[in-house]
């Protein structure tokens, strides 16, 4: 254990001294120590001298019954407290003695588990302590030791120092052989209640504490990608990254849509009709398309999917800017006749909300599909101007603006903003270099080399996608032609003309 704080006195972790400020150190006896000890483990719990000699009594110990009053008297001298207005030992007259000292020590952690209630029954308090540390263990493993996980019985959110994100309160009765638990998780900041959990807890209580402990770590991923509504700012990014980054920052890997699925159908499956996990579904779904190969067939059940999750949960998501502004992204995505409709959603969202930049990256997705670049470009740099300089979020726009500048055949924009892109992450070349690379240049050395590894069928496919996720939402051919003829240009050089899909070539037209 750290440093402990009451008041305006710091206890060293050995309690070997505490110091006032700058200006005094006290130091304490091997007697001393032993009952402060004795008491901070027992806040404002009666403790009786004869429990005080007990517990503090060793081999060449000084003490006796009669001079346990002595001992707390003289402690309470170097503390500067007094009998009749006590701020850290109060007396129970014929009693004993209560350390009713306020704990002010400093915790910083991702997540809490306190306060703990139910302790101060020995048999509850038997069975609940190692249950409370098997979870407390548990949960930071779930995280990957990403974050701080610590245990606080007695901790107080209105006394506390240091920075927590999360705190679960844990209310505990021993039954038999039986813990019954009762669990809230809060909101570090606003102490909000963020979920409610009843558990049971057998007396080989392993999988119970894994349950429990999946269920906090579930409900603190929910609560990260998509905010209470009252929550939202003006620069929180838009629903699909936002599970993004909750995924990452609650696991190590960076396969984090994978570990996003994962989250959202565990907690489907305890609530299927939930509208926000429905929409966070169809994202999971969107992600899939743009991160693996499917046949046509899949892809167009995944969109038929999309669409049957987000028009059954519009009815029930409008007072969440945030899930709205996702639903329109989706409908959009996918087309179907549904632009009109994801439009106005989207512009609602923005008169309704606080999250502008969420707001300003979806309409102007609407305006560049609808050839307005200008008012595109304009919303884009809103936003940008709201993110964090070289964040997921911040090249994710970059991106969509160059999208934006390559359907206006703007090539000395797109060449910029590539140039840009690139000097912050040297991967992103790789990955979407072939989609912004121009049709009257050869292709540089690295991008021509992920040719090599393409056979027809994959070079296919490879148009096909680019088309679906990108120039099929354009309303003019010509926009989307602009978005296609570098890719076909360097695919038909090396494959032949015929290898544009069919559907490509009716819809970016000759």
């Amino acid at each position: 254990m750290g440093q402990r704080r009451y008041g305006d006195l710091v206890f060293d972790a050995t309690l070997l001294f505490a110091e006032r400020g700058n200006s005094e150190r006290l130091r304490f006896t091997r007697n001393e120590r032993a009952l402060l000890n004795l008491f901070m483990d027992n806040p404002e719990r009666l403790l009786s001298r004869g429990h005080i000699l007990d517990a503090i009594t060793h081999a060449d110990s000084d003490i006796s019954d009669r001079n346990v009053d002595f001992l707390v008297n003289r402690l309470r001298t170097k503390l500067g407290d007094s009998a009749r207005a006590p701020r850290f030992i109060a007396t129970q007259y014929g009693e004993g003695y209560v350390w009713i000292a306020k704990s002010d020590e400093s915790v910083d952690a991702f997540v809490v588990i306190g306060p703990c209630h139910g302790l101060r029954h020995a048999e509850t308090a038997q069975r609940a302590n190692p249950v409370l540390s098997d979870i407390t263990q548990t949960l930071a493993r779930l995280m990957e030791n990403k974050h701080a996980v610590v245990l606080k019985p007695d901790w107080s959110a209105d006394a506390a120092l240091g920075e927590t994100s999360y705190s679960v309160d844990a209310s505990l009765h021993a039954d038999g052989d039986l813990l019954h638990g009762a669990f809230v998780l809060r909101d570090g900041g606003t102490g909000q209640i963020l979920k409610a959990f009843r558990a049971v807890f057998s007396p080989a209580a392993a999988d119970d504490v894994c349950a429990l402990a999946t269920h906090i770590k579930d409900a603190i991923w929910a609560h990260q990608a998509l905010p209470l509504a009252s929550h939202v700012a003006a620069t929180d990014t838009p629903l699909e990254l936002r599970m993004h980054d909750a995924a990452l920052l609650l696991s190590r890997t960076p396969e984090s849509w994978q570990k996003a699925q994962e989250q959202i159908e565990r907690a489907r499956a305890n609530d299927p009709h939930d509208p926000m996990l429905a929409i966070m579904q169809g994202f999971a779904l969107y992600v899939g398309l743009l991160q693996r190969l499917h046949s046509p067939d899949e892809w167009r059940a995944a969109e038929t999917e999309i669409e049957t999750l987000v028009f059954n949960s519009l009815p029930a998501i409008q007072d969440n800017s945030l899930l709205v502004l996702g639903a329109a992204k989706l409908l959009f995505f996918i087309g179907r006749g549904n632009f009109d409709l994801a439009s106005r959603l989207a512009d609602e969202a923005f008169e309704k909300s606080t999250a502008f930049a969420a707001a300003f990256s979806t309409r102007a997705q609407m305006r560049m599909a609808e050839g307005e670049f200008a008012k595109a470009h304009l919303l884009y740099d809103k936003a940008i101007e709201l993110s964090e300089p070289g964040s997921e979020f911040f090249i994710y726009l970059k991106i969509l603006k160059s999208t934006a500048a390559l359907a206006d055949n703007d090539r000395a924009a797109v060449d910029a903003i590539a140039s840009e892109l690139y000097a912050l992450n040297p991967h992103i070349r790789i990955k979407v270099g072939i989609f912004l690379a121009s049709p009257d240049v050869d292709l540089p050395p690295d991008i021509a080399a992920v040719f090599s590894s393409y056979d027809a069928e994959r070079a296919s496919w490879i148009i096909m996608y680019l088309y679906n996720v990108s120039a099929r939402h354009f309303h003019v051919p010509e926009h989307r032609r602009n978005i296609m003829r570098g890719l076909i240009t360097h695919l038909s050089r090396h494959f032949g003309e015929n290898i544009v899909p069919a559907e490509v070539r009716n819809g970016i037209g000759r």
